[in-house]
């Protein structure tokens, strides 16, 4: 259940009055419209509409998304209502409603940011399109992670198209790649109009570091392809190279904290709902092995640490370590064990760093090319990436950590690889495709 209360921002307000006029439809796929309302916006700008694709990004990885992942993974146990379903992996197609409908398409991130890249196509803004591009991409490999199939070239139509037809998920990965090469080259590219500066509230207007941006997504997005074909372990190496450089790069949405509706999706489902207790196979983890990232992931007593759980925690898209991490899992995997144990030791250092601000624990898990193990590089990714909804992705692709189902488990022991399609698709959309079983897996997980 997506909560009452929307992050709505100062710079972000403007993009959310024009998705008003898409809210009260059942079907979630308008982009918004320039009507004659008065009240409405009648000629935005890319920049009006950039800060609020941004922090909504952030918060949907910080909440929906972050929550079903992170009770399958067992970083997180739901202790009632709909979350504690959700541990048992008892998760209906009312339950994902809200997150496709409102977080990603009808009102939501994909619905805003395919307005964004039209004005600034149409403006030719190019930079604006770039960033823009990225951003889908970002949104559209997060939900076709989360279902397989899903709609894109008949989608953000309006009335023209109310029942769109289901993109396969081998050529949404395409399109994820086709938006950032476009992205990657128009980013390199010199332009006269109009630049991102204070309305870009994830890099500031830094360029260069959207363009790293581009490259660590597209490398992780290749590494999710690896169970289909292999040589995208080189592909993703490629790009790896050219991604972050350090932790300054890291893709953190900020949230202010200085208001109820700019809080972050963590503390405000905290403090609305509680109904998650962080308590689960990642403590018992950290526990075991006096791992110092206890103390800001969990609060002591079943509750969220400081580093997450604050007002104004940082929601992190993609960071250093985990680009690091890309690099272990892929070295390692084609055979060079010596510098997969560099990146994963440089990995496991960036984290801390980033965690704790202190390397010290490093040394108690550091590993050399004769004693490391995709088990080592896969726990200590799962370990860095806290609520991220990556690492149901992660443990998809390899098996690891190695989780057990809770005994009762809606899945007869077995552990999800996807989520039913909304009850809305169901209800609207005579193409959806139909619901299974959360056991159905999608196109790269085979």
């Amino acid at each position: 259940m997506k909560l009452h209360i929307k992050n709505i921002f100062t710079k972000a307000a403007v993009l959310f009055a024009i998705a008003t006029v898409t809210t009260s439809c059942k079907k979630g796929y308008f982009y918004p419209g320039i009507n004659d309302d008065p009240t409405q916006l009648q000629k935005p700008v890319s920049s009006n509409l950039l800060p609020g694709i941004i922090e909504s990004t952030g918060y949907e990885w910080g909440g929906d998304a972050s929550r079903f992942t992170s009770e399958f993974m067992q970083q997180t146990t739901g202790v009632a209502n709909q979350s504690a379903l959700a541990s048992n992996y008892n998760v209906s197609a009312d339950d994902v409603d809200n997150m496709w409908t409102g977080g990603l398409y009808g009102g939501g991130i994909m619905n805003n940011d395919y307005f964004l890249i039209k004005i600034a196509d149409a403006a030719g803004q190019t930079h604006y399109a770039a960033v823009a591009r990225i951003l889908m991409a970002n949104a559209l490999g997060l939900t076709t992670d989360l279902w397989g199939d899903i709609p894109y070239t008949e989608a953000f139509q309006g009335t023209a198209n109310l029942q769109p037809h289901y993109d396969t998920q081998q050529s949404i990965y395409t399109t994820i790649d086709n938006l950032l090469s476009t992205a990657i080259t128009a980013l390199t590219t010199s332009e006269n109009t109009s630049q991102p500066g204070s309305d870009d509230v994830l890099y500031n207007g830094d360029l260069q570091k959207w363009l790293r941006f581009a490259h660590t997504l597209r490398a992780k997005m290749y590494l999710h392809l690896v169970k289909v074909d292999a040589t995208y372990y080189d592909k993703a190496l490629t790009e790896a190279a050219l991604g972050f450089t350090s932790a300054a790069d890291n893709a953190g949405v900020p949230f202010a904290g200085s208001s109820v509706t700019s809080q972050n999706p963590w503390y405000q489902f905290n403090t609305q709902r509680g109904d998650i207790a962080f308590t689960g196979y990642i403590y018992d983890l950290l526990t075991a092995n006096k791992d110092p990232r206890l103390s800001v992931y969990s609060d002591g007593s079943g509750g969220l640490g400081t580093l997450y759980g604050s007002p104004n925690s940082t929601v992190y898209l993609l960071s250093y370590d985990e680009l690091l991490f890309i690099k272990a899992e892929a070295q390692f995997q084609k055979g060079d064990k010596v510098s997969a144990a560099a990146s994963y030791n440089a990995a496991v250092t960036a984290n801390l760093l980033r965690t704790v601000n202190s390397a010290a624990y490093a040394t108690t898990v550091a590993k050399t090319a004769a004693n490391i193990t995709l088990n080592d590089i896969m726990t200590q990714k799962y370990i860095a990436n806290f609520l991220n909804p990556e690492v149901w992705t992660d443990w998809r692709r390899t098996g690891l950590p190695v989780l057990t189902a809770p005994p009762s488990s809606a899945l007869n022991g077995s552990l999800p690889r996807s989520l039913l399609y909304p009850s809305g698709e169901e209800r609207y959309n005579s193409n959806a495709p139909k619901n299974t079983s959360m056991l159905r897996r999608v196109w790269w997980d085979k």
